[in-house]
């Protein structure tokens, strides 16, 4: 027997005659691909339709990622109802109590942000489940150094130090070359051009 998962964000509550896509969405669970942390209170589901991703994102209560992930786990494999809700916002039902609100993502996701001078700057990528990053140096006729740093409040340590990205190049970091622990560091980037010229592109 099929199962379906349920899923909306509390739109269809507060605006009934206008629902879209981005505010309710039902999947089978021969979709479901993945469930994995994306930051320190939420929990991304990835689904892959007709070829592509879509992701849907939980806000969880802090830390609380492998309780969530037994309750869905537990949901599918031996729950009676061909309808699962996984976070029925709308209808304030949940598999776990924990929950408290989701995100609908149709198709790809990426979190792009470009530098704009040389100063460090904090890269505020929305979740750190990405498979990979690409540094892009737009600049048409120069190398720029890319310097990237963690911060823990107190101390910068250097993931890169001043590497030099050729014009119209691309360099590109897997998921273990740049992931970090959001809990406890933030990113920092620094150009060695004095108006950016860096592109960060981080693929989900």
């Amino acid at each position: 027997m099929r199962k379906w998962l349920l899923f909306t964000d509390g739109g269809g509550s507060s605006d009934p005659l206008n629902w879209d896509s981005s505010e309710a969405a039902l999947y089978s669970t021969d979709d479901l691909k993945t469930i994995k942390p994306s930051g320190t209170n939420s929990l991304d589901l990835t689904f892959y339709v007709s070829g592509n991703i879509e992701i849907v994102t939980l806000k969880i209560k802090n830390g609380l990622h492998s309780r969530i992930i037994s309750s869905i786990a537990t949901a599918i494999g031996s729950g009676k109802s061909t309808v699962i809700a996984i976070a029925d916002v709308d209808g304030g039902r949940y598999v776990n109590n924990n929950i408290y609100g989701v995100t609908l993502n149709k198709g790809s996701y990426n979190y792009i942000q470009t530098l704009t001078d040389n100063n460090r700057t904090k890269i505020a990528v929305t979740r750190t489940n990405y498979t990979s990053c690409t540094i892009a140096n737009i600049d048409g006729t120069d190398a720029v150094a890319c310097t990237l740093e963690l911060y823990d409040g107190t101390t910068y340590t250097k993931v890169l130090d001043q590497t030099s990205i050729p014009a119209k190049t691309s360099l590109v970091l897997s998921r273990n070359e740049i992931a970090f622990n959001d809990s406890i560091y933030d990113l920092y980037a620094t150009s060695g051009d004095a108006n950016g010229q860096l592109t960060f592109t981080f693929n989900y």
